[in-house]
């Protein structure tokens, strides 16, 4: 019971550190991260910052990590869409009253398959978290605590998410429902693209923030499909 108290302690703080952030959101330029991540000597080079991501790299800055974010979407394996059945069978586990030690192995499996598709699965790297906490594994905890502290503040930093006119920008349309509970959000049932403006809208439910819905902007995701014919996301 302590180390699931500790883990929901850890997820109010991030929920905490989003909302501070919010005076000093600024949407991501996407040419200029494209042209830095792509330039070798740039300190941005996307290689470079996925090894520090990877290796749960405490000196990461703010701007390092939305560079490794949003530069995501220029690299060849970026998938806007959730594909893997690992998906499924990860929240099959999960949905479980409580778990055995092969089940703690089965969980960790699942995850590394779905972050080798993206780095960036907040449920992935959520789920690896309550295994290391319940396994006493620190090492472990503390690089993976620091990847989704990583994805978390590059999608806060973008927006307040209280109108579409600033959103919050994610690469990803799983990434909007994995966030809501670091903010502080239930999902309320309703998802609606308002595609003039490229921005997709949750519903809430109850929340001590009185908030309605969140808007998150879906461009690259829209961008990226429109490329190549149209799809659903």
């Amino acid at each position: 019971m302590q180390k699931l108290l500790f883990i929901f302690t850890f997820i109010a703080s991030v929920a905490f550190s989003a909302h501070a952030q919010e005076e000093f959101f600024s949407a991501p330029d996407f040419a200029q991260i494209e042209r830095n991540i792509k330039e070798p000597t740039s300190s941005y080079y996307h290689p470079k910052l996925m090894e520090k991501y990877m290796a749960g790299d405490e000196k990461m800055t703010l701007e390092e990590g939305r560079h490794l974010y949003f530069g995501f979407i220029y690299q060849p394996q970026y998938m806007p869409v959730d594909t893997s059945a690992y998906n499924n069978k990860l929240a099959e586990v999960l949905s479980k009253k409580s778990f055995t030690p092969t089940d703690y192995t089965s969980i960790l499996q699942y995850s590394d398959a779905l972050l080798l598709e993206d780095p960036f699965n907040l449920r992935a790297l959520n789920a690896k978290l309550l295994v290391y906490a319940q396994q006493n594994n620190a090492e472990e905890y503390k690089k993976v605590a620091q990847q989704r502290h990583v994805v978390q503040n590059a999608i806060a930093g973008t927006g307040d998410g209280m109108s579409a006119d600033t959103p919050f920008y994610v690469i990803k349309v799983a990434h909007e429902y994995d966030i809501l509970p670091f903010l502080g959000y239930n999902f309320g049932g309703e998802d609606k693209i308002l595609s003039s403006k490229k921005v997709n809208y949750l519903t809430l439910a109850d929340n001590r923030f009185g908030v309605e819905r969140v808007y998150f902007n879906i461009s690259p995701i829209l961008d990226h499909l429109n490329a190549r014919g149209g799809g659903k996301m």
